[in-house]
Order: C-alpha cells, then structure tokens, then sequence
C-alpha cells in the first residue's frame, strides 16, 4: 500500500531578511538567440549553475522542453549553463554592463538583496497576489528569504540541508556505527584512520573555499547554537568570539588526526566528491542537493551503499542546528522583455507534477507542497527527509547571508586549512566586518 503524507520540511526558523541546478543548453543564449527576437521577448535568456557531473540536469531540461513546446506565451527558453565557482564572478560582470540574462539563478537573502538594491530586479510581488494557488502552494517560509522591504524578488524551487553522506558498506566492514554525539563521530573516524580508511572527502581550494568553511560552520552551529548565528548575522556578534575560533581549532585537531585525504587543500570540490563516489572515503559532508549524484549508479559505484546522518553537535544542547535555506531560486532581471512569459515558466517549474517528478526521479527537495509517495522515493532520500524533519533549526550559509562578509569567511576556511593561527585569522576578519559596516 502506499503511503502518503504532506511533505513539510522545516525551514520556520530562518526568515527573511534583506540579506544548488541546471538546465540544458550548448551555449550562450546572448549568442545564440535572433537579437530581433529576444528584443521583442520571443526568447528568454536563462542563466543556471550546473555541470554534466550534475544527474538532476536531465530532470530540469525536460522542464524547460516541456515548456518550450507548450507554453502559451510563444516563448523559447534559452539555458546557459556555469559552473558553481565560476557563477558569480560571470553574474556580477553581466549585472555591471548591464547584459544580465532575463531570469538568473540566485541565492537568497544578501546575495539577491545586492542586485535588488541595484534596481536589476523585477517584483514578482504582484504575480503571487494575482494567483493566490500559486502563493500559497509553497511551504511555510520558503518566501520570506527572497522578500525585501515587503516585496517578493526571487522564487525557490528546492530546499536544502547540511548533511553527511556515508558509506554503509565501509561502516559495517570497519565496525563502526552511525554517530549521535561529536565525541562518537571522532571515535568512529580514530578507527577508520586505524584501519587505513580515509574518513571524509573534502575540497579546500580557493575557488570552492565554501566547502571547508561549511564544515567549520557547522562546528560552530554545534557549540554557540542558532543564537550564536543570529548574532553575526545582525552584526552583534563577533567573527573572533570563542565560538568560532574553537570550531576551528577541532577542525584542525581533525585535519592533524587524519581525517581527511591526503593533500586536501589542493583537491576541488569534485574530486573530493569523486572520492566518495568511488568508495575511497568512509564519509562526505555537503548538502541534500547532491542526493540526486549520489543516489544514481551512473555517477556514484557506491550508489547502493549511501545514506546519511545530521552531523552531531559539539554540545549536546545545539543538537540539530544545521546549515540550511531556500535552495535554487530564480530572479527575472528588468532586462527581460516578457516578464509574464518569465514568470510562467517559475509557476511551470513549481507546479506539483514538476515538482514530485524532481522529487522522485533525482532527489530534489520541494519548496511546494507535495503529497510525499513513499513508494516512489529511493531509500537514501527518505533519509535524506528524515535529515530534514529532525531539525530544530537551520542556518543558511554565510556567504547567503552577507556576500562580501561571507565569501571573506570562505577564504578563511582555506586559511584555516592551511594550518594558519584560527585566533589570527578571526581577528582579520571581525576588522574586515567592522570596516564594512
């Protein structure tokens, strides 16, 4: 029999404030679209983040023909595809000559708010009060991020959170069981090491610098609490506290005990992926957006052996305070031409069937409303659920929440990595906040 139930992923507890994807596509859609066509709003430009590493982008570009075909509007939509490291640097250098793509993968909160400031935005506001359905088809929250001054600027297809994939098979060959305390999980990656097993696959290089400092960021969520994150994010707090410094002190207390594969700082975010993928390492920490690579045989030999677990707090108290947000969102810049052809394709993207065949077919997490068919779901993402519903709260990603604030604290991480003084490090980067303030 099947079940079903709502599915409400817990997202209350971070909200707005005026603070992962991809669709198909061979090129550029400013070179590849009639300049007389796209003026007249018959083709809309579209800018995503994705790679051919990415299983999901079969699932969005069958979206995108689908509406092709059978849109009303009479509208082709043209995808370009960009890398996640080299995303924003092409975004900000479209958005200061003005040639920016109709509709724009975004992040939410400071990240978006920095072009909605800039006037390169378009208030969808007026849409979501004209069709309530609509408005109301996504889960509690999943708005507030995108709304700025009242006004609602970006639409979210997904959700997501922090979560550490592992390897079933590597666990029971080595004895070890899924830890529920930060001390277990340091106990379980002392005996991998003692068995010659490489316990976690990470990335530390400058370009995918968020890996790492995500982790550390998750440290410090397990010792200073959501509290703690509040504070920084309302310029309260400081980047130097105790909080942060011991995160990333443990951090390299682990980087010292072995815990991750040799020459890390220098291997990128899909190698260390890679590594997992292959059964290389024990573990690998990243967020729910990869269960779809990872859940699929085609891009992971190990496919059948992962599941995952919250990353265990440091202090027992900060259980289940794990990095989390919104998660590929889209924006329609002013440049478009047609915005209600832009907008019907988000309505298209969001719709139930859309979004359950996202759900079902490549583990991307709904940001509307779905009655959740458990018989359809793979194993890995009703843990993947699971992760979900147990949280207390979440926090995004610094970098989401403050850009310029954020992406330094990713560079640190890096530093960090390095073996650099954590207290020297945080110190540069609570004057770097100061300055900016």
């Amino acid at each position: 029999m099947k079940k079903k139930r709502a599915l409400a992923l817990l997202l209350t507890t971070v909200m707005g404030l005026g603070l992962l994807t991809g669709c198909g596509g061979s090129g550029s859609s400013s070179e590849s679209a009639d300049s007389k066509d796209a003026e007249e709003g018959k083709t809309l430009s579209m800018m995503c983040i994705g790679t051919t590493a990415d299983a999901y982008m079969e699932g969005y570009q069958s979206i995108i023909d689908s509406f092709n075909e059978n849109n009303e509007f009479g509208v082709t939509v043209d995808a370009e595809f960009v890398s996640n490291s080299d995303y924003k640097t092409k975004l900000t250098t479209l958005m200061a000559s003005d040639s920016e793509p109709d509709i724009i993968f975004t992040w939410e909160l400071g990240y978006l708010q920095t072009f909605v400031d800039g006037g390169k935005i378009v208030d969808l506001t007026p849409y979501l009060e004209e069709d309530t359905a609509w408005k109301d088809s996504f889960n509690d929250g999943m708005l507030d991020q995108l709304t700025y001054d009242g006004k609602v600027y970006g639409i979210p297809t997904q959700e997501c959170v922090g979560t550490m994939y592992y390897n079933k098979a590597i666990f029971e060959e080595n004895g070890v069981a899924v830890p529920t305390t930060y001390e277990e999980y340091r106990q379980v990656c002392d005996t991998l090491v003692a068995n010659g097993v490489t316990p976690v696959a990470l990335a530390s290089t400058p370009d995918d610098a968020w890996l790492v400092s995500q982790y550390i960021q998750q440290l410090a969520n397990g010792i200073g609490g959501y509290e703690y994150f509040e504070s920084l994010k309302d310029g309260t707090g400081k980047w130097n506290d105790d909080t942060m410094v011991q995160a990333a002190k443990l951090f390299q207390e682990e980087v010292e005990a072995g815990y991750y594969e040799d020459g890390f700082t220098g291997v990128s975010g899909t190698e260390a992926e890679a590594l997992f993928q292959s059964g290389q390492t024990a573990m690998y920490y990243n967020g729910s957006w990869e269960t779809s690579n990872l859940d699929n045989s085609e891009y992971c030999e190990v496919s059948e052996d992962v599941s995952c677990f919250t990353m265990p707090a440091v202090d027992a108290e900060n259980a289940y305070i794990s990095m989390g947000s919104v998660d590929s969102s889209y924006a329609v810049s002013t440049n478009c031409k047609n915005v209600d052809a832009a907008v019907g394709l988000l309505k298209y993207w969001t719709n139930a069937e859309n979004a359950s065949m996202l759900l079902y077919d490549y583990g991307r997490m709904p940001s509307t409303k779905v009655e959740l068919d458990q018989s359809k779901l793979s194993s890995l993402c009703i843990d993947v659920i699971a992760r979900f519903e147990e949280q207390k709260s979440l926090t995004p990603w610094f970098d989401r929440v403050d850009t310029n604030i954020g992406n330094e604290f990713n560079n640190c991480g890096v530093s960090i990595s390095n073996g650099e003084d954590p207290q020297g490090i945080y110190d540069g980067l609570q004057e770097y906040a100061q300055s900016q303030s």
